[in-house]
């Protein structure tokens, strides 16, 4: 099977039935460049309408025109944003980078020590960042640096619970992070979560409305904006994508700024240094938040 092939042909069947009429409108009312956010629902909530396009020589697909985000409710979009919208800015943030490559019962994750130690490499000075890795990466020590630290990113196994979504989890040193302990913990000021691990917008099988999933759960606990994935990431692909992403999140000023999550992830995904990642692996990636 040629999944780049295969999924061009879906991606633009479903611009040119679903998304194509929508952005017509949009650009009789917003320039190029806006943001827009999509709330979908059902089956529709599996899709990555985010990659869309006519994917044909000589024209623009909507990553070039627009940059999307997605939210699970407008509830939760309204009130990420009115923090956005207030949103000054600090010197330096707190920022946990949080890493298992052994969690017991799951395949090795072999990228996960280069992968936070070139995201701390990029943010050194920006902010105060504290990797935790192997067997510190417990329950115990993960809530706690929740409750702490403005910026996370965790890169480790995802496990969905399509069944029972509460029971989705983060699969660390001693068992799994589920979303029920998730939504419990006290956050201080949570800004950002980079969720590197695999079918983290991946909800309920029964219900596609039920919008509860990892990265929903980061945001309903607090987080402002949230990167999460729709379907398997591949270990080998995440220190490449994630260098360049953090990369794209400095300001004019050069400060760290949650509220570029977005344009850095839509700047990701559309350069060309990126070109000799996967296809799928280059569009899994989705924004959530403000």
């Amino acid at each position: 099977m040629d999944v780049t092939r295969d999924l061009g042909v879906f991606l633009r069947e479903l611009w040119d039935e679903v998304v194509s009429p929508i952005v017509n409108f949009l650009q009789t009312v917003f320039p190029s460049q806006s943001r827009i956010w999509w709330c979908p629902t059902a089956e529709f909530s599996l899709l990555p309408l985010h990659a869309t396009g006519p994917y044909r020589k000589g024209q623009q697909n909507l990553a070039n025109l627009y940059i999307s985000s997605y939210t699970p409710t407008l509830t939760a979009l309204i009130h990420a944003r009115r923090h956005a919208l207030t949103h000054s800015g600090s010197n330096r943030k707190f920022f946990v980078g949080i890493g298992q490559a052994k969690a017991m019962g799951e395949d090795e994750l072999v990228s996960v020590g280069a992968e936070l130690a070139s995201i701390k490499q990029r943010v050194d000075g920006l902010a105060i960042f504290t990797h935790i890795e192997g067997q510190e990466s417990c329950i115990a020590r993960v809530t706690e640096e929740l409750g702490k630290n403005e910026w996370v990113h965790l890169a480790c196994h995802g496990i969905p619970n399509r069944n029972q979504p509460f029971k989705s989890a983060f699969a660390l040193h001693d068992g799994q992070l589920t979303i029920e302990r998730i939504i419990r913990c006290e956050l201080e000021n949570p800004e950002f979560a980079y969720l590197s691990a695999c079918h983290t917008t991946v909800g309920d099988e029964d219900s596609l409305d039920e919008v509860m999933h990892l990265a929903s759960a980061m945001q309903f606990a607090g987080f402002r904006s949230v990167i999460g994935t729709m379907w398997a990431v591949d270990d080998a692909q995440t220190n490449k994508i994630t260098s360049v992403f953090y990369d794209n999140m400095k300001d004019k000023r050069g400060r760290l700024d949650y509220t570029r999550a977005a344009l850095a992830l839509n700047r990701t995904m559309t350069m060309k240094k990126l070109a000799d990642v996967p296809f799928d692996q280059r569009i899994l990636y989705v924004h959530l938040g403000a």
